[in-house]
């Protein structure tokens, strides 16, 4: 009956990240009317302070839904929220730092395709990914609130969010303020990318806790997480360029925000199956 529970008591969780990804979707349409209908006009300190509170909303949405579904499946919120902060405590401290400062990413990632590959998976993708998995199995991994395969999920897109809440913040603050329309598709955009790829690194991790598995299990999982973040920057790059002429090429977030969401919803249904196949076999092996 435990096996049991994870799944179908659990299935608040997959109900969750898609709403996520629909409200992300909403979120982004109606601030886009708002702002070509409104035009509104912003002050350099205004234009930052709404684009940071911007960037809050994807956490928030998902916070929302939690809470809201959580009642009749409690989690322990603290931990939750505890695992959120981490993430963006790890973004802020090393994450960031390490690729913008140390390995000086933006000056050279996309000289060529090659190096936006490899770079967006060995140096972006293992970083970010490691630092999200490093948020679950240094804290809350060996807790005995982790104590379902799922949670592995629920944890780890918690540490996803906090990541991407940083780096929204980072490219507000940086930028001073952002295109309310098109800045607020760029932070839907990472906020749906971080975790999804948090999904991914969350099953193996909730495999690891709970099966045998060996070694390269959670290695293995970390790296795939890496791959489809460095694929996606790829991807994204190269769609939004919609428009090409002999004065160069336009960029539109929109088609980024549709490969988003693509990505986010094939790669949770991905993991929903992943998770529902392992509970089957536990089961037929009983």
């Amino acid at each position: 009956m435990t096996e049991l529970k994870a799944v179908y008591e659990r299935k608040h969780v997959w109900r969750n990240e898609f709403l996520l990804i629909i409200s992300l979707i909403v979120f982004v349409g109606v601030v886009y009317v708002l702002d070509g209908a409104l035009k509104p006009v912003f002050t350099t300190s205004t234009l930052i302070l709404t684009g940071i509170l911007l960037a809050l909303v994807p956490s928030a949405i998902w916070l929302v839904f939690f809470y809201l579904q959580d009642r009749l499946e409690p989690e322990p919120k603290g931990y939750i929220l505890g695992v959120f902060a981490l993430g963006a405590l790890l973004a802020a401290a090393i994450g960031v730092p390490l690729i913008e400062n140390v390995f000086r990413v933006s000056h050279w990632i996309y000289t060529n395709t090659l190096a936006t590959i490899l770079g967006g998976i060995l140096v972006v993708g293992f970083t970010q990914e490691f630092l999200k998995y490093a948020a679950v199995r240094y804290s809350i991994y060996h807790s005995d609130e982790f104590d379902e395969a799922t949670d592995g999920v629920i944890y780890a897109t918690a540490a996803g969010l906090g990541y991407a809440t940083v780096l929204n913040i980072q490219f507000v603050i940086s930028n001073g303020g952002v295109d309310l329309g098109a800045g607020v598709i760029r932070m839907a955009v990472v906020a749906l990318a971080q975790a999804s790829f948090s999904g991914i690194t969350g099953y193996f991790l909730g495999r690891a806790k709970f099966e045998s598995e060996q070694i390269w299990w959670m290695p293995l999982g970390i790296t795939l997480a890496a791959i489809f973040n460095g694929l996606f920057n790829w991807l994204r790059g190269l769609v939004a360029q919609t428009n090409i002429s002999l004065s160069g090429a336009s960029v539109s977030p929109w088609p980024g925000l549709a490969l988003a969401s693509i990505v986010a919803f094939g790669t949770t249904a991905a993991v929903l199956w992943l998770v529902r196949r392992n509970l089957n076999s536990v089961q037929a092996g009983k």
